[in-house]
């Protein structure tokens, strides 16, 4: 399991630690039923508070990507296909509006924001 935190980034930490969990689960990486670090094992890791790390993981079970069991430890859900989709799409979704927002704030009309996206689009 790999987590990099970017101290310099305006995204809160549980935050990151969230998405790339999320992302590892997503693509496989991170295996249903594998067995996730202690909260505390990880903050020490990454030289972190507990606090970002106990927040990260109990999103991750609220939105079913693990689950704790009491005596026994974290582990990876398993997740089916329609869940996989459903979790990519919104992944997905929020990155656009993380990026419509910065385009705003930076003055990007919302014309060009389009135009761009769709060179992108087809230059993939």
């Amino acid at each position: 399991m790999d987590i990099v935190i970017n101290q310099t980034s305006n995204e809160p930490i549980y935050t990151q630690i969230f998405s790339q969990i999320s992302s590892q689960i997503i693509s496989g990486k991170l295996k249903p039923g594998e067995k996730l670090p202690a909260i505390r094992q990880i903050s020490n890791q990454l030289r972190i508070s507990v606090i970002p790390v106990k927040m990260a993981w109990e999103e991750l079970d609220r939105q079913g990507f693990i689950k704790t069991v009491t005596g026994s430890g974290t582990f990876v859900n398993s997740l089916k296909e329609t869940e996989i989709k459903e979790k990519l799409d919104e992944k997905t979704l929020l990155l656009a509006e993380k990026t419509c927002k910065e385009a705003r704030q930076n003055g990007i009309s919302k014309e060009k924001l389009i135009a761009s996206i769709e060179t992108i689009w087809n230059n993939l």
